[in-house]
């Protein structure tokens, strides 16, 4: 009977140690930060293009395929209050409220050796301006997020990193004057990331 329990044991801490610090099975990925944020559109004769410090959210969950390959959904959002404001290259003053775009769809991440990873995620997008108390939308839209970063083991299974995001959209807006115009959305940010996998 002790025999039994001893190898049941062995086999328990064997399997454990084959688990830990190792990308497979659930993935979870928190990682919040901070940046800069460029959105322009373009109606009629006129650029409109707004600029400014942003924040950023990446949240993703998934699980890994094989070890090392993680497929998940991914969604990540940006935003920026009260940016510059340029008219056909032009400084301006006035009110230019908040602006966010978010992106939600389907991501691939892959760990290199050293824990350094690649992040790409491809799906829908939409940009909101809110100002004076009003909030415009635009349409759904396609929007990237690519994502480079390298993490440090701090438990068998958690991880804190930090990583690069660039984060594109194009949405078009509702019709103006017959046309309709695009909503060009990009983004550069620092992300500091809480994974478990």
């Amino acid at each position: 009977m002790v025999s039994i329990a001893a190898i049941f044991a062995v086999f328990s801490g064997t399997a454990h140690a084959e688990g830990e610090h190792m990308h497979d099975g659930f993935f979870l990925r928190l990682a919040p930060g901070v940046g800069a944020m460029s959105i322009s559109e373009k109606v009629g004769a006129n650029k409109y293009e707004y600029s400014g410090a942003s924040s950023h959210l990446n949240f993703a969950i998934g699980g890994a395929v094989v070890e090392n390959f993680i497929v998940h959904l991914d969604l990540s959002a940006t935003g920026m209050s009260e940016p510059k404001l340029k008219v056909n290259g032009q400084s301006t003053t006035g009110a230019t409220g908040d602006h966010a775009t978010s992106v939600l769809g389907l991501g691939l991440t892959y760990y290199f050796p050293a824990n350094f990873y690649l992040t790409g995620a491809v799906g829908t997008a939409r940009t909101s301006v809110k100002v004076n108390g009003k909030t415009y939308d635009t349409d759904r839209g396609v929007g990237f997020n690519l994502m480079v970063g390298k993490e440090w083991w701090v438990s068998d299974n958690w991880g804190l990193g930090v990583a690069g995001q660039w984060l594109y959209s194009k949405c078009p807006d509702k019709p103006i004057n017959g046309a309709t115009p695009d909503v060009i959305s990009s983004s550069l940010g620092v992300l500091f990331s809480a994974t478990y996998n």
